[in-house]
């Protein structure tokens, strides 16, 4: 007969996992930088439409699977100083809007987030809106991703 483990033991993959409510912080670090939630949802892929990242915005419980949780970790690394792109009016328009938005609401960026405690319960950064300039800009999502994983 073996013991039983301990109560408290560690999982150390549960550490590593990605919350909700973290991806909520990065999405939201993503419009306050100038991304709007269409451009997110078309780099997040198939599975993952705008009225999911819009739920997931406005604090609207997902339930969203641990690898979407893990995608949205990944655009967040990869565009959370980065700005989108403004070569059109649309997309102007589109950033303007995205800040606009996380402004009213006091979104911070990416620099507002302390990245260790992102995934932690009631983590609440103290952090509000400001104007980002970013690092450079954001590349463009690939429009055949989802087209890719569905062959």
């Amino acid at each position: 007969m073996t013991a039983p483990l301990p109560a408290c033991q560690w999982d150390a993959s549960a550490a590593a996992a990605v919350s909700v409510s973290g991806a909520r912080l990065r999405l939201r670090a993503l419009v306050a930088i100038g991304h709007s939630p269409a451009r997110i949802a078309r780099a997040l892929g198939a599975g993952i439409s705008i009225r999911t990242v819009q739920r997931i915005l406005c604090g609207a419980p997902a339930d969203l699977p641990q690898r979407q949780l893990d995608r949205i970790a990944g655009l967040y690394e990869a565009w959370w100083d980065r700005c989108p792109p403004t070569r059109t009016k649309g997309e102007r328009t589109a950033a303007t809007m995205a800040r606009r938005r996380a402004r009213d609401a006091c979104w911070c960026t990416g620099m507002g987030l302390d990245d260790d405690r992102l995934d932690e319960p009631g983590y609440d950064p103290h952090c509000a809106w400001r104007p980002a300039t970013g690092t450079g800009v954001a590349s463009d999502p690939d429009p055949l991703r989802p087209r890719r994983q569905a062959s």
